[in-house]
């Protein structure tokens, strides 16, 4: 069967991507067009779709992986091919639901009391990690971020009083 190509209908403003696509951005919205039909839109705040969308274009053949990392675009190869992936093996409902929140604070008030009863004790920073059980680099960023009060005559190290 014989494929009729499309007919280069790109529309006004529109940004051309390889030999098919074109992108117009207008009014905070969006659209992509195959050829001349719309092919799919949403607004410019959403992320997720524009992910999906080059996705879509590209697993069904109407922009290919190097037409997206070129200019005007510039999109990671990489990052073209785990969308592409994720089409594949999740479907579309993975672009968008909600993503899993991993961000389960270690430093907990009962640690960050203990941490700082221990450097008003004169521990170190590893000592002090090591005694209630969290990572030195979490404990190091918890101090830089103002988590944790750690004066400075308790830095970690005794000082040395003078005979």
């Amino acid at each position: 069967m014989h494929r009729q190509p499309f007919l280069p209908g790109f529309p006004k403003g529109a940004m051309k991507i390889g030999r098919s696509l074109s992108i117009l951005k207008k009014e905070g919205l969006v659209t992509y067009f195959a050829g001349g039909d719309n092919y799919f839109s949403h607004p410019e705040s959403d992320l997720n779709s524009e992910r999906f969308a080059f996705a879509t274009l590209m697993v069904n053949g109407y922009v290919r992986p190097c037409e997206l990392q070129g200019p005007p675009l510039c999109l990671p190869h990489r990052t073209i091919m785990n969308w592409a992936k994720q089409l594949r093996e999740e479907g579309s409902g993975s672009f968008f639901r909600p993503r899993c929140s991993k961000n389960v604070s270690v430093m907990s008030s009962e640690k960050i009391a203990e941490c700082e009863s221990q450097f008003r004790d004169g521990k170190t920073v590893s000592t002090v990690a090591k005694l209630v059980g969290v990572g030195e680099s979490t404990l190091r960023k918890a101090i830089k971020r103002g988590a944790i009060s750690k004066t400075p005559e308790e830095s970690g190290k005794k000082k040395l009083s003078a005979p």
